[in-house]
This record gives C-alpha cells, sequence and structure tokens, in this order.
C-alpha cells in the first residue's frame, strides 16, 4: 500500500476525461467526483497497480471550490482523495486538485486531476 501511495503522490501529471453534460457541473457534483475516483482508477493501471484496484474503496471527500471563472464557466476545486484498503481498512488521504471546464460548444465537459 504505501509503494502505491507513492507512486499515486509521484504522478502529478494530470489527465482529461471527456463525459457529456448540459452544463459544466460543481465541484462536488456526484458525476464529477466520479470522473475524479475513474482518473485515479485509469492512473494505478498506467502505472502497474491495476490488480490492486479492487482491494481498494476511493473515496472523494471534503471537496472545497477554490475558484470558478465565469468567462470560461471553468471550476478549480480541492478535496481529499481517501484510498482504502478494503482488507485491513488502512486508509491514506491525498491532497488533491482538480478543475471542471466545459467545451466551446457545450456538450462535454473536461476533468482534469493534479496531484495523483
Amino acid at each position: 500500500m504505501k509503494i502505491l501511495v507513492k507512486s499515486l503522490i509521484l504522478s502529478v501529471i494530470s489527465f482529461p476525461i471527456i463525459a457529456c453534460s448540459s452544463s459544466t457541473p460543481k465541484c462536488s457534483d456526484s458525476e464529477t467526483k466520479e470522473l475524479v475516483i475513474n482518473i485515479a482508477k485509469d492512473q494505478l493501471l498506467r502505472t502497474g497497480f491495476g490488480d490492486v484496484i479492487d482491494k481498494l474503496e476511493m473515496k472523494v471527500e471534503n471537496v472545497r471550490t477554490i475558484e470558478y471563472q465565469k468567462d470560461v464557466d471553468k471550476y478549480m476545486c480541492k478535496t481529499e482523495f481517501i484510498l482504502k484498503n478494503k482488507e485491513n481498512n488502512q486508509q491514506n488521504i491525498l491532497p488533491i486538485t482538480y478543475t471542471v471546464q466545459k467545451t466551446d460548444n457545450g456538450k462535454r465537459f473536461y476533468v482534469e486531476v493534479y496531484g495523483l
């Protein structure tokens, strides 16, 4: 688990995810938090830790909107990303940030996560 956390902490590259929506979801919307978790799972797969995904419970808690840029309809968010080992209940909390923004045509939005 410690190696897993070190791997997640060291990978500070953002990874965009696209989903359909009529408006930009807010930082704490369920679809936004779900995409943050999906990005983390994808990052685990990319770094060779795909076999531990089923052993972990992942949560996004204590979400805060840090900034909203009305002209581009973009949210900057901070949260606690919680990784809990289902077998022994040990958990690690990672402070992460992410952005949520609509595409120019307004049909999709991107979530980019920093700090995983």
